[in-house]
């Protein structure tokens, strides 16, 4: 795609997908643990749903920042093919902008629920009594991160809008069928290459 945003952010993305994983993972861990806990020794680690909560908050944040690195968002484009360039480019860049309005919201909001919560003082009504700033800051962290990421592709398709690119329909238009499957069959390429050497 050679998107200039894209190269720039999909590191970063990268490695806070990879953590994600690893955070679910461990997840998966520990509730295997739990169920053989209980079935088996009739012991439980308490709070592990509680944690689960937590953790598949943050990866579902941060995850719908990497899917917009990754243009993976749904996009239903059954019309939009059909429309002339300058509306297929005034309908992309809205998406982005609208992605952009909503991700920032969402921070705003979340936010002020992470000030009410050390103001308050609050905790969760678990066993674990885990200090609600402790998980909700970094699924905050994970909306900022949708938030930056969305923001950094919004005014860029503004400035590509504005400049009249046919770039913005390629970077900011919904994959292809044809493009989708080009890049799979690249990513198994490179996984071969990868397992060959």
């Amino acid at each position: 795609m050679n998107n200039p945003v894209t190269k720039a952010v999909q590191p970063l993305g990268r490695f806070a997908a990879i953590l994600c994983g690893y955070a679910l993972l461990c997840l998966s861990i520990a509730i295997t643990m739990e169920i053989v806990g209980r079935k088996l020794f009739a012991f439980s680690f308490q709070g592990i749903d509680d944690i689960g909560g937590y953790v598949l908050a943050v990866v579902a944040v941060t995850g719908a920042g990497y899917g917009v690195i990754m243009q993976s968002h749904v996009r239903i484009d059954i019309f939009l093919t059909k429309m002339p360039s300058f509306m297929q480019r005034f309908l992309n860049m809205s998406a982005t902008v609208g992605m952009s309005l909503f991700s920032c919201f969402v921070a705003w909001r979340a936010t002020r629920v992470l000030e009410e919560s050390i103001e308050f003082g609050s905790r969760a009504t678990n066993p674990l009594q885990t200090p609600l700033w402790q998980p909700q800051s970094l699924w905050l962290l994970g909306i900022y991160f949708f938030a930056a990421v969305s923001f950094l592709y919004a005014v860029h398709s503004v400035r590509l809008f504005i400049s009249g690119s046919e770039n913005l329909n390629r970077f900011y238009g919904p994959i292809s069928i044809n493009e989708d499957v080009e890049e799979e069959l690249q990513a198994i390429a490179s996984r071969k290459e990868t397992a060959g050497s």
